[in-house]
């Protein structure tokens, strides 16, 4: 028995059917999300912006490769893990047997002892502040100074019992109080980060400055304003001489240096500029150079957004959540050992990122220091300072 063509045409037209009416369906899914896609850019567009950025050229970065104090080498990458139990030693300083302490980002601050062959031990709690302890030094009386982020500026006596020194100024909060210096007289000296009172991208967007350099006065308990304007301050350390104080401007690759003495006193300038990354917290050895730890090498999206104001803004609208990933540290290991009159001398380098979001390098017995803050890699390091 055979068809009849008609009725074969006609059979494959209704099979052809729902086929038609699938891409109908296709297309009209695919159009209203389009549309949808569409309508949220020009919503994301045209809503303003949380903060009004400011036009900022950032300065070429310099270059690993070419020969000078910032050539790409490999002195970190034979770092040694001393404890992995603070997981982010954002800052690093020693007592006076030379044990280390080190805070970690969950509010515990440890310490490490060595043997007599100068090897770690394990770590043993010493404190916790119930919030982010970032940095720490001994006063002449034995008591550990801490800066903490959420607590204002601390002491904690040799048992671990923690008192709070300050945690308004002229009536204001401490928003975040970050790195501490301490004079001979016991004057302390520290960075209150930014009135965001958080690390927030779109503070970075802004290209506007929010930091202060604050000074406690133990004698008269009171705290006051050195300086203002200050963009993201950061690392704290006095010179030897205690005749000025440096300041880390983190969003402006520079040290900034206060005058505490002398004919420019209560005057600050640029010490060290056009840094290769994002300098964090800073110590100073014995010979009176300084080390700086470079959280992160430059970020190229980053210093073309400074130099776009509407770019910026658009970067600004975006959740903090989402930018958290963008602005990572690079895997790449930095730190920088600066002499006394503000002059790069010699760089050191992990470009495997083993060790990388380098907060703190503190120059100790023999050995540099390595400390990190969440987003590097975990635990405190150590490489030989002769190599």
């Amino acid at each position: 028995m055979t068809h009849s063509p008609n009725i074969s045409a006609h059979a494959a037209a209704q099979a052809n059917r729902p086929k038609r009416s699938r891409l109908k369906r296709i297309r009209s899914v695919g159009l209203s999300l389009l549309a949808i896609i569409l309508l949220g850019i020009i919503i994301f567009v045209v809503v303003p912006s949380p903060v009004d950025p400011v036009k900022w050229n950032a300065p070429t970065g310099p270059s690993f490769t070419e020969p000078g104090p910032w050539q790409e080498n490999d002195k970190l990458s034979p770092a040694e893990l001393v404890s992995d139990a603070p997981q982010f030693p954002e800052f690093i300083t020693f007592d006076k047997v030379g044990v280390l302490y080190t805070g970690d980002s969950n509010g515990v601050i440890y310490k490490v002892g060595f043997d007599a062959e100068g090897k770690p031990q394990k770590a043993q709690v010493f404190a916790d502040t119930h919030g982010t302890p970032n940095g720490l030094k001994f006063d002449t009386n034995g008591n550990l100074i801490v800066t903490d982020i959420k607590k204002g500026l601390l002491s904690i006596n040799p048992s671990g019992t923690v008192q709070v020194l300050a945690d308004h100024v002229d009536g204001n909060p401490i928003y975040l109080a970050n790195e501490l210096d301490i004079a001979q007289d016991g004057s302390i000296y520290f960075s209150d980060t930014s009135t965001y009172g958080r690390v927030l991208f779109k503070e970075m967007a802004e290209g506007k400055p929010h930091g202060r350099l604050l000074k406690y006065d133990p004698a008269t308990k009171q705290t006051s304003v050195l300086l203002e304007g200050l963009y993201f301050a950061n690392g704290i350390a006095l010179s030897s001489d205690e005749d000025y104080v440096l300041i880390a401007e983190s969003y402006r690759y520079q040290l900034t240096r206060y005058w505490l003495k002398g004919p420019k006193k209560g005057t600050s300038d640029i010490f060290t500029d056009n840094l290769a990354g994002f300098p964090d917290n800073i110590s100073r050895d014995e010979q009176g150079h300084f080390w700086v730890g470079i959280f992160t090498t430059r970020l190229s999206f980053v210093d073309q957004m400074h130099g776009n104001p509407w770019l910026a803004g658009l970067m600004a609208k975006v959740p903090q959540a989402l930018l958290n990933g963008a602005s990572t540290p690079v895997k790449h290991g930095l730190v920088a050992e600066i002499s006394p009159d503000g002059k790069v001398i010699e760089s050191w380098h992990d470009p495997k990122g083993k060790l990388y979001g380098v907060t703190t390098a503190v120059n100790h017995n023999g050995y540099l220091y390595i400390g990190t803050a969440p987003g590097g890699s975990k635990g405190v390091h150590r490489v030989p300072l002769i190599q």
